[in-house]
């Protein structure tokens, strides 16, 4: 029994992280979130979390980056 528990809560856990990151949206289709782009579902978002998050410098966000964020509750929709 315990294990069906521990199998039906990792699928929940990954389906509500997929309707998480279903409400970004890549405006531009370039494959990575914008500060701009982010900003739509996350408005409180500020430049020093972003850069804080995007961990490899290039000015945007790409998909693991928002899953740690949004995994951590750094980024929350408001």
């Amino acid at each position: 029994m315990t294990r069906w528990k521990i199998i039906f809560a990792t699928l929940f856990m990954g389906l509500g992280a997929t309707a998480v990151m279903a409400e970004v949206q890549d405006a531009n289709g370039d494959g990575v979130y914008s500060m701009d782009e982010l900003k739509v579902t996350y408005p409180d978002l500020t430049e020093d979390v972003f850069g804080q998050l995007d961990q490899n410098g290039d000015g945007a966000l790409d998909a693991e980056e928002l899953a740690v964020a949004e995994e951590a509750g750094i980024l929350k929709a408001g």
